[in-house]
């Protein structure tokens, strides 16, 4: 990096800070926020009503066509983990960054502890994570600038899955797209189901809903006058 600025060559410098080692004594914290988001490690969250150590990271990964070695195919593949360490790395007092720690579910074989349904819900397996010995395959480690916070709700029939849902900033708000949302739902409730592959809707008319039950009989009940 020296000889490269010694030559003339332009280096942005946030490039040359990182290109030096940081200290060797790291911080850790137990929660970091970012883009909007709350992220705390898994040991944190126990006993909380919300969670907020679930993550998600899309990459692109290159892979290869049967029959065709020759040529890799470049694929965006999303990975689903739970936040176990927050790093802190300071270089040298001008700057740093912030590294999760993450166990990651086991997505190699498509479809098989990762799924996504045809109504585009996304499904994980915590019971098989990656091998973290083997360290080029599965880099346990992420910055936490493009991590995407998600939740995950137990299956209460197989309670090995679990469903991704994506969380939602809670210091942002769009106002301008909140206002078009009252423009044009003025009289529809939505209940948006989300997800990091795809966008699905599940839009209920508030007419074609029946607020009173009409199979049974009912009971009126009349206050008891005080005495």
């Amino acid at each position: 990096m020296e000889g490269l600025v010694d030559n003339g060559v332009e280096v942005a410098e946030e490039i040359q800070i990182l290109a030096n080692e940081p200290f060797m004594i790291a911080t850790m914290y137990s929660t970091y926020s970012i883009n909007g988001f709350n992220f705390h490690t898994y040991s944190s969250d126990e006993g909380r009503p919300v969670q907020s150590s679930g993550v998600a990271l899309v990459a692109q990964t290159s892979c290869f066509e049967n029959g065709n070695n020759m040529n890799p195919i470049v694929r965006n593949k999303t990975y689903y983990g739970r936040i176990k360490e927050i790093i802190e790395l300071n270089y040298r007092n001008k700057g740093s960054i912030v590294l999760f720690k993450c166990d990651w579910v086991d997505n190699r074989i498509q479809d098989r502890w990762v799924k996504t349904d045809q109504f585009g819900i996304t499904t994980v397996n915590f019971n098989h994570l990656f091998n973290t010995g083997e360290r080029l395959l599965d880099e346990p480690f992420i910055l936490s600038s493009p991590a995407t916070q998600v939740y995950y709700v137990q299956d209460p029939i197989d309670r090995e899955w679990c469903a991704v849902l994506q969380s939602k900033p809670r210091e942002l708000y769009d106002m301008a797209a909140r206002d078009s949302e009252n423009i044009e739902h003025q009289n529809e409730f939505r209940s948006p189901i989300p997800d990091l592959h795809t966008n699905v809707d599940l839009n209920i008319f508030l007419q074609d809903v029946v607020h009173v039950r009409t199979d049974i009989d009912g009971t009126i009940v009349a206050e008891k006058k005080r005495k």
